[in-house]
């Protein structure tokens, strides 16, 4: 099916269209300018839309294998589309875990020529423990993206010294979880007034910071490339801010319940709101804003972690932390920056060039990797609706502003409701 979009505004800073309101067509999988008649073609007045990149996923939990009653691949592409998403980038949290090549060829294999793409993480330790490195070269080699223990912190300094190391022949990214576990212990929530108010125990800004110091100094040493995901404090964005100044290779990523809500959503035990790290005061939100304008959090991700019920519907305390939110991609980062192309910056462009992919741009014989949307239509947000599997998100209810119609990919289209 050959498409003509007319009257779509194009959103993308790398490309000459952008912000013109123009007439588009998709013909064999790449975008063409309409100055010409075509046959067959499916015309659609896009009048009031969006043309944009694509939006990638840093950190998604798929599910698949091992936890497919959570999420699977199936689901995953669905609640991708839903929320704008093209490229999702799988940590290694399967089962087995994903830390030998015939695991990583596996996703690559059995996702190839999908309309979302998954970019799989391996595991720095074997089983995620900590102690013994992976053979990252060979799980590289077959298309691993970066290496982290995540949803873990490697403990060991001097395995995670070594893993920036190793990697650093070629050029891998090593993702660092930035929380000292030993410092959480059986914490909760984050540690202040709201923990002692609550009568729980707190996770304190130091679990943060201190990680972070002491994997900026391996970095500095070993002179590898580091991603921080989900900096969460005030204290962690004021240090990656001085690493970068030094030159030093590392970027860093916030999750976007921690731009959109501080600890006091947790007074009322809504289990929902419980995260690793946990949500911060105001503060810290405001110091993460800072960081996204100034250069320092270069992406931003949803996390998205489906749990079941039995996780979720539990006394607080044993409540697993997690949100399932990528359908909810598109719109949460507008209601968070306000601003398309930011969305585009922090979205598309930055973690492509982290995992060293090609840039999508919206131009004259370009690869169709692009998504419709509508940024002023309102909806609540309805679990019966859902595409994920888990229903593990506090946004059930919610009305949101900002739509995603359509995804084009790898020669494919989907169309939501």
């Amino acid at each position: 099916m050959i498409y003509r979009l007319n009257n779509v505004e194009i959103v993308d800073p790398t490309s000459p269209w952008n912000r013109k309101i123009k007439d588009i067509i998709i013909k064999n999988g790449k975008i063409l300018e309409a100055n010409s008649e075509v046959s067959s073609v499916k015309v659609i007045d896009a009048k009031g839309w969006i043309m944009m990149p694509g939006l990638c996923e840093t950190y998604a939990s798929i599910g698949d294998p091992g936890f497919e009653y959570r999420e699977d691949i199936q689901s995953l592409t669905e609640a991708a589309i839903k929320g704008g998403v093209t490229s999702v980038c799988a940590i290694a949290d399967t089962e087995p875990v994903t830390q030998h090549k015939t695991q990583i060829e596996y996703l690559v294999k059995n996702t190839k020529g999908n309309i979302v793409e998954i970019w799989p993480i391996g595991a720095i330790t074997e089983g995620l423990k900590g102690k013994n490195p992976t053979e990252m070269f060979d799980m590289h080699q077959a298309g691993a993206v970066a290496f982290s223990d995540a949803p873990h912190s490697v403990h060991n300094s001097g395995v995670m010294m070594r893993a920036l190391q190793y990697v650093s022949p070629f050029n891998g990214v090593i993702y660092s979880v930035p929380l000292d576990e030993d410092l959480v212990g059986e914490g909760q929530i984050n540690e202040g007034k709201t923990s002692v108010v609550m009568g729980m125990k707190g996770i304190s800004n130091l679990s943060e910071s201190l990680q972070i110091y002491r994997d900026l100094s391996l970095l500095e040493y070993t002179e590898g490339n580091l991603h921080f995901t989900g900096v969460s404090t005030a204290e962690g964005v004021e240090l990656i801010r001085e690493a970068k100044k030094k030159g030093l290779q590392v970027t860093a990523s916030a999750y976007l319940h921690h731009l959109l809500f501080d600890e006091s959503e947790v007074s009322e035990f809504d289990t929902n709101f419980k995260v690793i790290p946990p949500l911060r005061t105001q503060k810290d939100v405001k110091a993460l804003f800072k960081g996204l304008k100034d250069g320092t959090i270069d992406m931003i991700s949803t996390q998205h972690i489906p749990l079941d019920v039995e996780s979720k519907r539990l006394e607080f305390e044993y409540a697993t932390p997690g949100m399932a939110n990528i359908e909810f991609a598109f719109p949460l980062a507008m209601k968070a920056l306000g601003d398309i192309e930011k969305v585009v910056q922090l979205m598309s462009i930055a973690p492509r060039k982290l995992f060293q992919k090609d840039i999508i741009s919206i131009h004259e014989g370009e690869k169709a990797n692009f998504i419709l949307v509508d940024p002023k239509d309102k909806s609540t947000v309805k679990a019966s609706q859902r595409k994920s599997k888990s229903s593990n998100s506090p946004y059930f209810g919610v009305e949101l502003t900002g739509s995603v119609k359509a995804v084009f990919n790898n020669g494919q289209i989907e169309w939501n409701d």
